[in-house]
């Protein structure tokens, strides 16, 4: 069976347009880990502003609430570090376009599998924090 990095040269035909397709997949992978760190940020700020509603409700409310702060905010540490660090495609160009490709996509695939893990972490911490408002709006405060 072909390489992904055969298939895709042999679809865009030229190896310029091979690379570029994969500089697009990158690209998609720095706007999702964004949509990330933003909509992080907008839990943390609501999760700040709401912090005389959070002081009075239960221990275990507050104590859901810090945890799924902290876990989105580690979802979000993981996606900067782990996609949005910079790797510049350039570093591995060799003569063999084929090479070329598999060393890129590799990077990709790396990319990929931080922004997976940033994905779960943040989905775990908003839940975590959506239980606590739920317990929240159950208390009637």
């Amino acid at each position: 069976m072909a390489s992904e990095a055969e298939r895709i040269l042999k679809l865009a035909g030229d190896p310029r347009l091979a690379y570029e397709m994969v500089e697009r997949q990158l690209a998609v992978l720095v706007l999702r880990t964004q949509v990330i760190l933003s909509l992080s940020g907008i839990v943390i700020t609501v999760t700040g502003f709401s912090g005389r509603a959070v002081a009075q409700v239960s221990l275990l409310a507050r104590l859901l609430i810090v945890a799924g702060m902290f876990v989105v905010l580690a979802a979000a540490a993981v996606g900067v570090v782990g996609v949005l660090r910079v790797s510049w495609l350039s570093h591995v160009i060799t003569e063999n376009p084929v090479e070329t490709l598999e060393r890129a996509l590799a990077i990709r695939n790396q990319k990929s599998r931080y922004l997976s893990l940033s994905l779960l972490m943040w989905v775990a911490g908003f839940a975590l924090y959506c239980v606590a408002v739920a317990q929240l709006l159950l208390q009637g405060r």
